[in-house]
């Protein structure tokens, strides 16, 4: 397996799973699972271009460091007009791991919905398929 593909191949294996967590009505699980695949795939998109692996765990400055090296305006604006929904789905990381709140149905197709708009803008900003 080439240098930083193992972020892509886990990627798409979180991806699969929160789709299928949905599926069974464990939602907790599923935003878990959209926001660690949204993470390894911004961290490969950025290996790919700055042959660096970043250190850091937060959407938000994943997608700012994306921008950045990829010099994208579509991402740019799909970010400003998302950030809320995009602090959500960075949020559920630690929220679904260490609280006992709980993910509502809405809530888990909201994440599910907005993460899939985030996944077609990079590919179509980076011209890398995800899934």
């Amino acid at each position: 397996m080439k240098e930083g593909e193992f972020l892509k191949k886990r990627g798409k294996e979180f991806w699969e799973r929160a789709f299928e967590d949905i599926e069974k009505e464990r939602f907790n699980l599923s935003a878990f699972d959209f926001e660690q695949a949204l993470q390894l795939w911004l961290k490969y998109l950025i290996f790919l271009k700055a042959a660096d692996l970043p250190k850091i765990h937060f959407l938000t400055q994943l997608i700012e460091y994306v921008m950045e090296i990829y010099k994208s305006d579509k991402l740019k604006k799909f970010y400003n007009k998302n950030r809320l929904a995009i602090k959500m789905i960075e949020d559920s990381y630690i929220t679904s791991r260490y609280f006992s709140r709980e993910f509502k149905k809405e809530e888990a197709e909201e994440i599910k919905k907005i993460s899939l708009k985030l996944v077609e803008v990079l590919e179509n900003e980076t011209k890398i398929k995800f899934i």
